[in-house]
Formats: structure tokens, C-alpha cells, sequence
């Protein structure tokens, strides 16, 4: 089961995720992320730090809500994934769509000014 912490700074939220991001995890997240612009956020930053797994479904969703943030201006981030989970992220060409960061500090540095 994936546990979700989610916190928020001025225009971003940050979710932190603890646990395998698959099929069964995606729902919940999915309703963070898409209320995002209702809630007026610019930046969604994915901790990955505690994801110990993610499966073709996990990956697909990322994929998926890049494409509905994106048109929207809304910047969709990945910070601190293992290097398992990077390793599958990168190799599935998610990270060349979704920047991938070393900490939640970083990605806010290359935050994306208000379109």
C-alpha cells in the first residue's frame, strides 16, 4: 500500500510517497495531482524517496498526468528516487519528459514562472 504525505509551499505541493507505486497506488495520488490547478499550485513535486518499487502501470500514469499538467502549465516534478526506481524510470524515458531532481530544494530552483 503506498502511503501519501502531501505538504505545501505557496504555489507547490509536494507528495511524498512511501512504498510501491503500481496499479493499486495510483488513484489516490491521481486525485492530489489533477486538483492541483483547482487549488491553484504551479508545481507538483513527486517525493520518491520512499518508493520502493514502481510497475508499467505506476509508469503510465506518470506519463499520462504529464500530459493533462502540462497543457494547464502546471510543472510535474520527481524528486530523490532510488536508484532502482531511477534506473526504471530513466529506462522507460519518463525522466525525459518529468525532470528528475536530486531533493525537493532542487526541483524548485527550476521552477517554471506563471504562464
Amino acid at each position: 500500500m503506498l502511503q501519501v504525505r502531501e505538504q505545501i509551499d505557496h504555489h507547490t505541493t509536494v507528495l511524498a510517497l512511501t512504498g510501491k507505486f503500481d496499479h493499486q497506488a495510483t488513484i489516490g495520488v491521481e486525485a492530489l495531482i489533477l486538483g492541483a490547478k483547482e487549488l491553484g499550485y504551479q508545481h507538483v513535486i513527486l517525493d520518491f524517496s520512499g518508493v520502493i518499487a514502481i510497475d508499467s502501470v505506476g509508469l503510465g500514469q506518470l506519463f499520462l498526468w504529464y500530459h493533462k499538467m502540462n497543457p494547464i502549465h502546471i510543472q510535474l516534478s520527481i524528486v530523490s528516487p532510488s536508484p532502482c526506481v531511477r534506473d526504471v524510470l530513466e529506462r522507460s524515458h519518463i525522466s525525459d519528459i518529468v525532470p528528475i531532481y536530486p531533493s525537493e530544494q532542487e526541483a524548485m530552483k527550476h521552477e517554471s514562472p506563471r504562464a
